[in-house]
């Protein structure tokens, strides 16, 4: 689903082959075509939504797409149209924070009036670039009260394996209506000597209750994922991060000073995947058994830390891979991110079908799984019978498009997020629990809504095709484009942070904060 965007540059060299192929040998004569912008009002955002629209241009039989700026406001922009051709334009893509007001022609002079939006509260992190797409949203409120987004910037043009992947990051402010520069964390060197070095993506983070650490799960190498083989010595493999300052300084160190980086690297960082692979790995009598995991990677987004326990030295943190190898597992660690354990033991296959996952923590302390399948989602729910060794048992992975009332959408195929947050209702000012999904709803990646769910009565999670049946049936819809991957975070003004992948291309960063009465249509407030 990427769309390229055309320069004036493009478009007018779009019209001279034109003029080329339909004209040879004979010189052709051009029409000059004047483009009027002009801009009525402000955004609300003016600082981060720079681009007004995307004009679909036609010459002839020859069209291209063409970027309106909000700095292009009351400039000409010319176009040379072959003698003879039709030229035309109409909108492409509405962009949040500007309204199409009016295209209007006279003669061979266009005017294109834009109107500035003051309501809309939608803000552009990343805009698309043909050359280095954005890819992989994840956001967290920190410690202070700001927020962190993260997500890929791909020189490569393509997932880890392909070539160079980087992370980088805004700041924004504990509103959201503000946000830093934004700037690199770590960059991948793609070069054949440091394997694993060559790119970082897909990033999941948790900031840590306590000590308001950051840690930041990545997959980084140059392995493709289904290529993967950890026994031959090729895995996808596991990079860590942490900062301990607000998402200021990254590094390979929990506590203390961190180790000097690499030549040529921007920061230190840890090398975990042996510890990850190990956590599923048992030696049969010819070796290896069939519980093997050849390749995986952390679901992306946020990783759960739990809310009750803490048997270590940190409340223990939740992160579900994906596997080439029957679906998904999870891991666990109580001493956040040291060292990691595999929730259910080695052998555990929750969701053999399952492809990118998430996790949370459900009221009784239970961990559930949310993976990514055409047309809703894959749940199930792991159960204690000991916290403090973790021993427990998995329920049955069920799908919630097959479910009473589930979660059923178009078919397509794309990551989420599932949150779980306390609220309360606004009838009568009760406490209630929700539970909160987002996923493109359309059979294309397009029109990304958040179903929910009240959790309130342990009844509904009592085992997971009761938690997928039941939920509400009109979700809220965040985007009506072109979209994909999303994730949350819960504000410190209790509006829901929602960082997500829109067009145009592939794609840009969105970024909009969305209250509990919006998201419900005014049934719960926050708590």
């Amino acid at each position: 689903m990427t769309t390229m965007k055309s320069t004036l540059k493009t478009a007018c060299s779009l019209a001279l082959s034109f003029l080329t192929l339909c004209a040879m040998p004979m010189e052709a004569l051009a029409d000059t075509v004047k483009v009027n912008i002009h801009l009525d009002g402000k955004t609300r955002y003016p600082k981060n939504n720079r681009w007004m629209g995307v004009l679909e241009v036609q010459m002839g039989d020859s069209k291209s797409l063409y970027t309106v700026e909000a700095a292009s406001a009351g400039t000409t922009i010319t176009f040379d149209v072959p003698d003879g051709a039709r030229f035309s334009l109409k909108e492409a893509h509405k962009l949040h924070g500007y309204n199409l007001g009016t295209i209007k022609q006279n003669g061979n002079t266009w005017d294109v009036t834009y109107r500035g939006d003051r309501e809309s509260e939608y803000q552009y992190l990343w805009y698309n670039n043909e050359k280095t797409p954005y890819r992989i949203p994840s956001i967290v409120t920190l410690r202070n009260g700001k927020l962190l987004a993260l997500n890929d910037e791909r020189p490569c043009g393509a997932d880890i394996g392909y070539g160079r992947v980087d992370q980088v990051m805004r700041l924004g402010s504990k509103d959201g209506k503000k946000w830093d520069e934004g700037r690199y964390i770590i960059q991948g060197s793609y070069s054949d000597e440091g394997i694993r070095d060559d790119g970082f993506g897909d990033p999941a983070m948790v900031v840590d209750r306590e000590t308001g650490t950051v840690l930041l799960l990545m997959v980084c190498g140059h392995t493709v994922c289904w290529h993967g083989n950890y026994p031959d010595g090729e895995p996808n493999p596991v990079a860590r991060l942490y900062s301990t300052d607000n998402g200021k300084i990254w590094g390979d160190a929990m506590n203390g000073r961190h180790s000097a980086p690499q030549q040529g690297a921007m920061c230190s960082w840890s090398d975990i995947t042996d510890e990850f692979y190990g956590a599923f790995m048992q030696r049969g009598e010819d070796g290896f058994d069939q519980y093997r995991v050849q390749s995986l990677f952390v679901g992306s987004g946020k990783l759960t830390q739990s809310k009750r326990i803490k048997k270590g030295t940190h409340y223990r943190v939740y992160a579900p891979v994906w596997t080439k190898n029957r679906g998904n597992r999870v891991l666990y660690t109580d001493d956040f991110g040291q060292t990691w354990h595999a929730l259910g033991g080695k052998t555990a296959l929750p969701c053999q079908y399952g492809d990118e996952p998430k996790c949370e923590e459900l009221p009784d302390g239970s961990v559930l799984l949310s993976s990514r399948k055409s047309a809703g989602r894959y749940y199930n729910i792991y159960r204690y019978r000991d916290e403090a060794t973790a021993a427990g048992s998995w329920g049955e992975c069920v799908a919630s498009n097959e479910e009473k009332s589930g979660i059923s959408c178009g078919r397509n195929s794309t990551n989420g997020e599932i949150l779980i947050l306390d609220v309360k209702r606004k009838s009568d000012g009760s406490p209630a629990t929700l539970a909160l999904q987002s996923l493109p709803t359309a059979n294309g990646r397009a029109d990304v809504k958040i179903y929910w769910k009240d959790i309130t009565r342990p009844h509904t999670y009592a085992s997971p095709r009761a938690f997928a049946e039941d939920w509400n049936q009109e979700p809220y819809q965040v985007s009506y484009a072109g979209s994909a991957y999303s994730t949350m975070t819960v504000q410190r003004d209790g509006r829901i942070g929602f960082y997500y992948e829109e067009e145009p291309g592939c794609y840009s960063l969105v970024y909009v904060p969305l209250s509990i009465e919006t998201i419900t249509n005014n049934l719960y407030t926050k708590r």
